[in-house]
């Protein structure tokens, strides 16, 4: 069941950006961290590693999980870091 947007303060993100140097078992911080942040879809200079209708889909199951709010405020969270060393 979705969690009803807050009026006010934002969420803080959950899911956690990791880079392809990183080592070691993937949390569920991290997975949810790759089906939040769009980049995998090819976004930008980065190259598509799964098809738009598998990061929808994955994407629409976080949303129904997380709720609409905290999913958006991890995708921002993500892209931002995604696109920092881009710029």
């Amino acid at each position: 069941m979705s969690k009803k947007p807050s009026k006010g303060k934002l969420p803080k993100p959950n899911a956690t950006f990791r880079t392809a140097d990183q080592t070691g078992e993937f949390t569920a911080a991290d997975i949810l961290g790759m089906v939040c942040n769009p980049i995998y879809a090819g976004v930008g200079p980065f190259p598509q590693l799964i098809p738009d209708e598998e990061w929808v889909a994955a994407a629409s199951q976080a949303i129904k999980k997380e709720g609409a709010e905290q999913f958006l405020v991890n995708m921002l969270y993500l892209l931002r870091q995604s696109l920092a060393g881009e710029m």
